[in-house]
């Protein structure tokens, strides 16, 4: 949802009508999704939160992942599972993501995407 200080309407228009005057073809993507919200800092408040989002929701997604796995093993089992593993591996980057300046910590594992 774009913050309240967006433009919409006619002023959009005209800021996208300005940046259509300066380029012979399609403008590029990034200054035209600035133009539609009046600035390139709109433009990035919107996507530090869209990505703080996607990391709250695989952090989340990950946590099920975790439980619903070990709920599911005896005691016994749950320190050889491979599965447990590379969801808690995928916990842990996920967790350290969030953790990181702006979302951009240490890279994401190779791990397959987790699935519940």
């Amino acid at each position: 949802m774009p913050p309240s200080d967006a433009l919409s309407g006619p002023d959009a228009l005209i800021f996208l009508d300005d940046l259509h005057t300066r380029y012979d073809g399609r403008p590029p993507r990034q200054q035209r999704l600035a133009a539609l919200v009046a600035g390139n800092d709109v433009l990035e408040l919107m996507a530090d939160q869209a990505l703080q989002q996607r990391l709250q929701d695989q952090v989340a997604a990950a946590r099920l992942g975790v439980s619903r796995r070990r709920g599911h093993l005896p005691a016994d089992r749950v320190m050889e599972d491979p599965w447990l593993v590379r969801l808690t591996g995928a916990l842990e980057d996920a967790r350290n993501a969030m953790q990181a300046p702006q979302g951009k910590g240490r890279p994401m594992s190779k791990a397959l995407p987790v699935r519940c």
